[in-house]
C-alpha cells in the first residue's frame, strides 16, 4: 500500500510530518505516533554480534562474512516490531465496534455519526461500526429502539429475528425473545423476516410473534409509547407485558403460569410502579403484594 511506504519514509526520518500529511490523515498519524513510542521502550534481545560472527569465522574460514552493525541490529528489530503493532493496531482498530447498552429501569439517548438519533429502551443495546459508518450504515440491535434517521445511504438494523432497511425516516423496532416488532411513522421501512421483504408506510406496523406475521394499524400514533414513559399492547400475551414490566422497573414478578398465554391490551405507566400493577392486574382479576423487589401476583377470590 501506498500509505505504508510515505509511513516508513517518515519512520525513517526521510520524510517531515508536513509531507506525510499529504498522504495520511492527522487521525492516523497521531495514532502512528502513539505506536512509535510504545515500540521504542522495547529493547533488542542480548546478542553479542562480535562474538557470533567470530564463532561463525572460525568454523567457516574460508567464507567472507560482513560485519554487521549492532546499532543496525536494534534499529531493525525496533522497526519490526512497530510494524507488528501497526498492523495488531489497525486492525484492533478498524474491527473495534462502539456499543450503547442500557440496565433495567434505565433508557438513553445518542446520535450516531451521520446525527441520526437513537432511543434506547430499557435492557437494550446497540452496535456498529464507527470508522466504517460513512460507507455503511449499518448497526446491531438486542432489544427495542426508536430511530430518527438521517437522509442518505441505506440504513440497516439487523436483529437475531430479521432486519429492517431504511434510507431517512423515524421507526421503532422491537426484538425481544421471540417478538419482532416495526413501526413505521414518517416515510416507509422496509423489513425483512425469514428471507421475505415487507414495505411498511407511516401508520402502519409489522409484527411477528413465535414466526407467525401480522399487519397492524397505529395511524393515531406519532411515536412509540415508551418514550412517553409507558408500555402499549395490542392482544399480546400476559407472559410478554410482565416481562416488559419487569424490565422497567428492574423487579421479579412472580405469577401463575396457567394465565401467560392469556392476551392482554392496555397501558402501564413507568414512573408508578403500584399504578402499573393495577393496570396489568385489574382486566386480568389479579391482586398483587410486592415484597422488596418482587411482586406476587394472585387470582382475587372475591
Amino acid at each position: 500500500m501506498k500509505q505504508n511506504y510515505f509511513l516508513a519514509k517518515w519512520l525513517n526520518g526521510e520524510l517531515s510530518e508536513e509531507q506525510l500529511l499529504q498522504h495520511i490523515s492527522q487521525e492516523e498519524i497521531d495514532v502512528y505516533k502513539k505506536i512509535a513510542n510504545t515500540a521504542n521502550q522495547f529493547e533488542a534481545p542480548d546478542y553479542n554480534v562480535e562474538s557470533e560472527y567470530d564463532a561463525v569465522l572460525a568454523k567457516k574460514s574460508a567464507t567472507k562474512i560482513k560485519r554487521l552493525n549492532s546499532n543496525f541490529v536494534k534499529y531493525t528489530f525496533r522497526i519490526a516490531a512497530m510494524v507488528a503493532i501497526i498492523i495488531v493496531s489497525y486492525y484492533y482498530f478498524s474491527n473495534t465496534k462502539t456499543i450503547y447498552a442500557t440496565k433495567f429501569a434505565e433508557k438513553t439517548s445518542f446520535e450516531l455519526p451521520d446525527q441520526s438519533k437513537v432511543f434506547l429502551n430499557a435492557s437494550s443495546e446497540i452496535s456498529f461500526s464507527e470508522k466504517k459508518w460513512k460507507k455503511n450504515r449499518n448497526l446491531d440491535l438486542m432489544g427495542e429502539a426508536y430511530f430518527s434517521v438521517k437522509k442518505g445511504s441505506k440504513f440497516t438494523v439487523n436483529t437475531a429475528i430479521g432486519s429492517v432497511a431504511v434510507l431517512g425516516t423515524k421507526f421503532n423496532v422491537v426484538v425481544r425473545d421471540q417478538f419482532f416488532e416495526v413501526q413505521c411513522f414518517e416515510g416507509l421501512v422496509s423489513a425483512t423476516f425469514l428471507g421475505k421483504t415487507a414495505k411498511i408506510p407511516a401508520g402502519n406496523s409489522l409484527r411477528v410473534l413465535n414466526s407467525k406475521i401480522e399487519f397492524l394499524e397505529n395511524k393515531a400514533e406519532t411515536n412509540p409509547s415508551w418514550l412517553k414513559n409507558n408500555s402499549t399492547f395490542e392482544s399480546m400475551p400476559f407472559s410478554y407485558v410482565i416481562k416488559e414490566l419487569e424490565r422497567q422497573f428492574n423487579v421479579k414478578v412472580v405469577y401463575n403460569s396457567a394465565i401467560a398465554s392469556t392476551l392482554f391490551t392496555g397501558t402501564f405507566t413507568h414512573t408508578d410502579l403500584d399504578l402499573a400493577l393495577k393496570a396489568v392486574s385489574i382486566p386480568l382479576n389479579l391482586n398483587y403484594t410486592i415484597k422488596k423487589d418482587t411482586v406476587i401476583l394472585q387470582k382475587n377470590e372475591n
